[in-house]
């Protein structure tokens, strides 16, 4: 069995993940966005989201300062 390439697995799973997020919202009458990301073993990103493009760059600006506390060194 030949191996599939792990972007379009990935990609796959986001989606089916992405789905049910959804879902989840709209029963519980949430409208938030939300992003779904993973990162193949050769370093592509696979990303679902609900929100419009042009938020996406917020979206790596709080990704990057959870990054950054979590990569501070700890206060005695």
């Amino acid at each position: 069995m030949a191996m599939q390439d792990p972007a379009i697995i990935i990609e796959e799973i986001l989606g089916e993940a992405d789905a049910l997020i959804r879902r989840r919202l709209q029963e519980r009458g949430l409208e938030v966005p939300h992003l779904v990301v993973a990162v193949t073993p050769d370093d592509q990103v696979v990303l679902r989201s609900n929100a419009p493009s042009e938020e996406l760059p917020s979206f790596g600006k709080d990704l990057q300062d959870v990054v950054d506390e979590l990569t501070a060194p700890m206060k005695h």
